[in-house]
């Protein structure tokens, strides 16, 4: 009896300690930054279309990540149910360039918790695409921030949490938030179960701390009082600073449907915003270990 229970408290120890280091090796997310940065994604635009390309990189990885697609009918493809499908709705003539009517998508899957009880993790993984010749490669805006939550899949997967993990890539964002317009109006998930939405764009550098948008928030202030509690204990990030709500990343359409903050980096380096100096070799991810030390932790007192 006693050795069963010794037995069961090393296994709990060891899956925890794992956990911590998945979340604390840069590694996998600087692969992931620079695959989506690459030539081969044409900036992750519609010219090419690079934001299919990258869609299909972020469901074999979340396949890989044992991660689960949302659309389960017997009538859909494997490659489909991790998709949610979304047009344009009017052409764009400047980066990102656009034709009304195009169709790109949302990737979309779960890890199951104890609970169908959802903590979301969204990023936009579109970028600029293509200006003729020249590509925005966007690893700041927004490889680190699709690194950072396909990260964070990664960890959930190693341990079966108390809550349901959803993890939604969107597309769209550069030409005003379309993708998630589309998923917050047509949602995969009951949006009354979410305990909390967390959107991370912009998530390299990091000298100066973090931003929470949408901190103050009735719904939210007590989950960013949580975070700022215990960066404060751990100084895990320089700060961490509060803003009001703003319609600056995805989070904006699901902020009146479930507690939903948007969190970026404050200060370098990186390599430039909307520039195609935007690349992986400009990425500074010296803080990136510290701060998804933070967000385990905050994780864990959620559980």
């Amino acid at each position: 009896m006693i050795d069963g229970i010794m037995k069961k408290i090393i296994l709990l120890l060891a899956l925890v300690l794992s956990v911590g280091v998945a979340a604390q090796d840069s590694t996998y997310a600087r692969r992931i930054i620079r695959d989506l940065s690459s030539e081969e994604m044409f900036g992750r635009g519609m010219q090419n279309r690079g934001d299919s390309i990258a869609a299909d990189y972020l469901r074999r990885e979340l396949m890989a990540n044992g991660v689960k697609p949302l659309e389960n009918s017997a009538n859909t493809s494997i490659k489909d149910a991790y998709y949610q499908y979304f047009r344009f709705p009017q052409t764009r003539t400047k980066p990102p360039i656009v034709r009304a009517g195009y169709r790109s998508q949302n990737v979309c899957g779960y890890i199951p918790g104890e609970t169908d009880t959802m903590i979301v993790f969204t990023a936009h993984y579109e970028h600029l695409g293509m200006n003729g010749d020249t590509i925005f490669y966007g690893a700041h805006d927004n490889a680190s921030g699709t690194a950072a939550v396909m990260d964070i899949a990664r960890m959930a997967n190693l341990q079966r949490g108390h809550y349901t993990y959803v993890f939604l890539f969107f597309g769209g964002e550069e030409s005003g938030l379309v993708g998630s317009h589309y998923f917050a109006d047509n949602p995969l998930i009951r949006l009354s179960k979410v305990k909390l939405l967390i959107n991370i764009d912009l998530f390299c550098g990091g000298e100066d701390g973090l931003m929470v948008v949408n901190a103050n928030s009735r719904e939210t202030a007590p989950f960013v009082d949580m975070l700022q509690s215990i960066n404060d204990e751990r100084g895990y990030a320089k700060k961490v600073a509060r803003r009001d709500n703003a319609a600056n990343s995805d989070h904006y359409w699901f902020t009146s449907e479930c507690p939903a903050i948007f969190i970026y980096t404050l200060g370098g380096p990186f390599g430039g915003y909307h520039s195609p100096t935007d690349t992986c070799d400009g990425c500074g991810l010296g803080n990136y270990m510290n701060f998804m030390s933070l967000l385990r932790v905050f994780l864990e007192h959620l559980n």
